[in-house]
C-alpha cells in the first residue's frame, strides 16, 4: 500500500477514536494486534453481574465507555426497567466491588425505563429512549460522570417525545458528531417511523429549543422508516435499515451534517437490499472503520442471516459499485448469523452474538480482519464463546471497547434475561 494511503487511513482511524475515549493504562503497545489469541479460551472471561447492590441487574441493550467506566444501558427483564449497571475498569473484572447499580427508573418526575443504546459526548452519558411495557417513549436520560452514580442529582431527564410537533418516540442507538447527538428512529405507531431526533449539546438539556425533529421517512421517494442504530464517518450519519413496519428492508438513510438538518437536500437514501445478489435486509447497528461502513447482519424475512453489507465511503453513495456484500454465515464451520452490533479495535471487527433463530441464542463471535480482502474466507474467523468460564454466555446486544478489552452487553440467553458480562482481551494477556 502506498505511504500516502497508509497515512490517510491512519488519520481516518484516529478521527474515529477521537470520539471514543480509550484508557491510556490499558491501550496495547501494538494497537494493531496480530489476533492470534482470538480462539484461545484464556483471552475470554466472564462475570455474572446479574445481582449488584441488591438490585436485579439483567437485560441490557448497549454500553457506553467514558474513559474509565463502562455503563450498561438498561432495557428489560420481562418488564422494561431503569436499573443502571456500571463497571469500573480500574477494578477487578470478577469482583462484585468493581460494579455499581442504581435504580434510575424515576428521574425528574418521569418514568425513565427501557433504553436502547447510549452515547458519550465527552461530558455526559446519554441513554437513548426506546420503550416501556405499554408504549414507545422519548424520555432521554442523562448522567453526569462528575457526580455520584447513586445520587439522583447526578441524573436528569427530558421528555423529547413531541419535538417540533412530531411523535419523536422509539429510538435505537445514538451518535455524536462533535456538537449534535442524533437518535436513530425505530418505531412508534405503526412499528416503523423515520422521525430523526437531534440534540444540540451547546444548548440546555431541558429546553425545547435545544431539540429538533425531522421526518426523513420518505427520503428520495423511498420508504425510509424503521432503523436500528447509526454511525458517523466524519461528515455523514448513516442509519441502519431494519424493518419498516411491514417487512425487513435494506434502504440505507444518510444525513450530511454539513447541511441544514431540516432541508430535504441534506438527506439521501439508497436501496441496498439486493447487493451482490444476496438478500441484504434487516441489520442491527453499523461500524465505521476508517473507510468502510459495515452493517451488522441480523434478519431478513423469516430467518437470521450473515450477509455482511459494506459501503465504501470513497465511492458514490447511490452507485451500486460502492456497495459489496459477503455471506459469512458458516465461518470456520460454525453457525455465524444473527448479530447485534460490533466492536472495532483498529484492525479487527468483532460481531456481537445474539441469536441464530427465534429459539437458539448463541455466543459465537464473528471476526473480520479489516486489513484483508472483504470477500476472502481467510479474512474471517469465528469463536464460540457461548460457554466461557462454564457459564451460559449467549445472547448479547451491543458492546464497548476500552482500548484493550471488549465488553459484551448481556441481554437474553435463550432461557432468561441475564447479566453475565462477557469480556475479550484483544492483547491475549
Amino acid at each position: 500500500m502506498e505511504k500516502s494511503k497508509i497515512l490517510g487511513r491512519m488519520a481516518l482511524i484516529a478521527g474515529i477514536l477521537a470520539t471514543a475515549p480509550l484508557r491510556a493504562d490499558v491501550v496495547p503497545a501494538n494497537s494493531l494486534n496480530d489476533g492470534s489469541t482470538f480462539k484461545k479460551a484464556s483471552a475470554w472471561s466472564t462475570f455474572n453481574a446479574g445481582s449488584i447492590d441488591g438490585l436485579s441487574t439483567k437485560g441490557y441493550f448497549g454500553e457506553v465507555f467514558d474513559g474509565r467506566y463502562v455503563y450498561f444501558v438498561p432495557c428489560r427483564e420481562f418488564e422494561f426497567h431503569g436499573r443502571m449497571l456500571r463497571y469500573d475498569t480500574k477494578g477487578d473484572f470478577k469482583a462484585a466491588s468493581s460494579y455499581s447499580a442504581y435504580d434510575a427508573s424515576s428521574i425528574d418526575g418521569l418514568t425513565t425505563i427501557g433504553y436502547a443504546g447510549g452515547v458519550y459526548d465527552g461530558q455526559y452519558v446519554y441513554y437513548v429512549p426506546f420503550s416501556t411495557s405499554k408504549f414507545r417513549h422519548g424520555r432521554v436520560l442523562r448522567f453526569d460522570p462528575k457526580g455520584d452514580f447513586k445520587t439522583a442529582s447526578s441524573w436528569s431527564a427530558y421528555d423529547a417525545g413531541f419535538t417540533d410537533g412530531l411523535h419523536t418516540k422509539g429510538y435505537v442507538g445514538g451518535v455524536y458528531d462533535g456538537r449534535y447527538l442524533y437518535f436513530s428512529p425505530f418505531g412508534y405507531t405503526p412499528f416503523g417511523h423515520g422521525r430523526v431526533l437531534r440534540y444540540d449539546t451547546k444548548g440546555e438539556f431541558k429546553k425545547a429549543s435545544s431539540w429538533s425533529g425531522y421526518n426523513a421517512g420518505s427520503t428520495d421517494g423511498l420508504n425510509t422508516q424503521g432503523y436500528y442504530g447509526l454511525t458517523f464517518d466524519g461528515q455523514y450519519v448513516y442509519f441502519v435499515p431494519f424493518h419498516d413496519g411491514k417487512s425487513f428492508h435494506g434502504r440505507v438513510l444518510r444525513y450530511n451534517t454539513r447541511g441544514d438538518f431540516k432541508a430535504a437536500s441534506s438527506w439521501s437514501a439508497y436501496n441496498a437490499s439486493s447487493t451482490g445478489g444476496l438478500n441484504t435486509k434487516g441489520y442491527k447497528m453499523a461500524v465505521f472503520e476508517g473507510r468502510y461502513v459495515f452493517f451488522i447482519p441480523f434478519r431478513a424475512d423469516d430467518s437470521r442471516h450473515c450477509h455482511v453489507l459494506r459501503y465504501d465511503t470513497k465511492g458514490d453513495f447511490k452507485a451500486t459499485a460502492s456497495w459489496t456484500a459477503y455471506d459469512a454465515g458458516t465461518t470456520d464451520g460454525l453457525t455465524t448469523r444473527g448479530y447485534v452490533g460490533a466492536a472495532f479495535d483498529k484492525r479487527f471487527l468483532y460481531f456481537v452474538p445474539y441469536s441464530c433463530d427465534e429459539r437458539e441464542f448463541h455466543g459465537t463471535v464473528l471476526r473480520h480482519d479489516s486489513t484483508g480482502d472483504f470477500k476472502t474466507t481467510s479474512s474471517w474467523s469465528a469463536y464460540d464463546a457461548g460457554n466461557t468460564d462454564s457459564l451460559k454466555t449467549r445472547g448479547y446486544k451491543g458492546d464497548a471497547f476500552d482500548g484493550r478489552y471488549i465488553y459484551f452487553a448481556p441481554y437474553h440467553n435463550g432461557s432468561s434475561f441475564h447479566g453475565t458480562v462477557l469480556r475479550f482481551d484483544t492483547t491475549g494477556h
